[in-house]
């Protein structure tokens, strides 16, 4: 099977994260450091001295630059880092499912799972009871390149909290989705909109009333 994760991979977003945040106390300790001697170099001062507003104006320029740098570089850097290391965590310890069904497609559009981008790979199971296609969706991570899926192709996939950790093509084109499917799960798309829409006319015309 093919691994999605390796070591290789969470030691480098380990050392990222080590790295990242190394950079935030370097500049803190710098920061308090210029604070404490501009504290030091104000109380050495006569009393008012005008020398004195020079301290001032240093810790509020280093303050607010301080401020400007910390909050997106904390909250976007090192939060998506922290959040990835410890996605990968819980794909290496974590429970994971086994499951093979048919590829169907990839979703083209904006996903986030637990903040983190992935790309949508929607899978068909034939459900025996209710005698119909079932969707099933998991997710791949947008860091790394899409998995080989075709449409059709039965695929034996390892998935660890929805993301996809190893998979296997056992057979190529499998199964062809006809038109006629394609059609029918349009179709029922535009049938629930419709039905939304009309019971949000009978409600507005309740109130009216």
């Amino acid at each position: 099977m093919v691994s999605v994760y390796n070591d290789a991979d969470y030691l480098s977003v380990y050392k990222q994260k080590k790295r990242v945040f190394g950079v935030f106390m370097g500049i803190t300790l710098a920061y308090l450091a210029l604070c404490v001697a501009m504290l030091v170099y104000h109380i050495s001062l006569p009393y008012a001295d005008p020398r004195d507003t020079l301290p001032k104006v240093i810790v509020y320029i280093v303050s607010a630059l301080y401020v400007v740098f910390i909050f997106p570089f904390m909250a976007i850097k090192y939060s998506r880092v922290r959040r990835y290391f410890k996605m990968l965590t819980y794909v290496s310890e974590g429970l994971k499912t086994e499951e093979k069904n048919y590829f169907y497609t990839f979703r083209e559009k904006s996903l986030q799972k637990d903040n983190i981008d992935v790309v949508g790979c929607v899978f068909e199971t034939w459900s025996k009871k209710k005698s119909e296609w079932m969707e099933r969706e998991v997710y791949a991570d947008a860091e790394k390149p899409l998995p080989e899926f075709g449409s059709g192709d039965y695929v034996h996939y390892i998935a660890q909290s929805n993301f996809v950790v190893q998979y296997e093509i056992l057979e190529k084109h499998a199964y062809e989705f006809s038109e006629y499917e394609e059609d029918e799960e349009y179709e029922d798309e535009e049938e629930d909109g419709e039905g939304e829409m009309e019971e949000e006319t009978m409600a507005e015309g309740e109130q009216q009333a």
